[in-house]
C-alpha cells in the first residue's frame, strides 16, 4: 500500500534543512577563520596551561598551521554557501508552484461546467480542436461553443484561429 506524500512538506523540510545546514556551516567557517587569525596573532605567545586555552589560542588544528586556506576551510565556506543557494532555490521553486495552483484554484472557480468540459476536450485532443469537432464532440449547440469560446478567449486560455470554413481553437499552456 502506498502511503500519500505531501510533497510541498517534504520540499519545505529539505528546504529548512538547508537553510538549517547552511548555517551552521557558516557558523563553522567563521570560527576556523577567527581561530586562524588568532593563531597567527598568538603564534609565539607563551605555552597554555590547559586545553582550553590551547584551543582558544592555537585554533582547532593546533599552532603550527599558519596558512588561512584550510581544505576543511574551504569545504564548510563551500558547504554553507552550497546549502543557502539549494535552500533559496527550493523557496522559489515552491513560490512558483504555490503561485500557479493559486492560479489554477481561481481560474477553477472562475470556468463554468461547459467551459470545463470544452478545456477538457481541448487537453484530451493535443490541446486544439476545430470549432466544428468540438459541436460534434460535447453535443453542445455551435452558439453555445461559440459563446464557451468568445469567454474562454477573454479569459486568455484559448486562441481562436481561422481554420477554412470553421475556427482552430487552440488551448493556451500556462508554464
Amino acid at each position: 500500500m502506498k502511503l500519500p506524500i505531501d510533497k510541498k512538506k517534504v520540499h519545505t523540510s529539505i528546504m529548512i534543512l538547508c537553510f538549517v545546514y547552511g548555517g551552521i556551516s557558516l557558523v563553522i567557517f567563521i570560527f576556523q577563520l577567527y581561530m586562524l587569525i588568532r593563531t597567527g596573532q598568538f603564534y609565539q605567545s607563551q605555552i597554555p596551561s590547559n586545553i582550553a586555552d590551547n584551543l582558544f589560542r592555537n585554533g582547532f588544528w593546533g599552532s603550527h598551521r599558519r596558512l588561512l586556506f584550510y581544505p576543511i576551510v574551504i569545504v564548510s565556506f563551500l558547504g554553507s554557501i552550497i546549502a543557502i543557494l539549494a535552500g533559496l532555490s527550493l523557496m522559489d521553486l515552491l513560490k512558483k508552484k504555490e503561485a500557479k495552483e493559486l492560479a489554477k484554484n481561481i481560474v477553477d472557480s472562475m470556468i463554468l461546467p461547459n467551459e470545463k468540459l470544452i478545456i477538457a476536450e481541448l487537453e484530451n485532443h493535443g490541446g486544439e480542436l476545430t470549432q466544428s469537432e468540438l459541436v460534434k464532440n460535447t453535443g453542445l449547440s455551435k452558439v453555445n461553443i461559440h459563446r464557451i469560446v468568445k469567454r474562454l478567449e477573454s479569459l486568455n486560455m484559448v486562441n481562436k484561429l481561422s481554420y477554412g470554413m470553421t475556427n482552430k481553437i487552440k488551448l493556451i499552456k500556462k508554464d
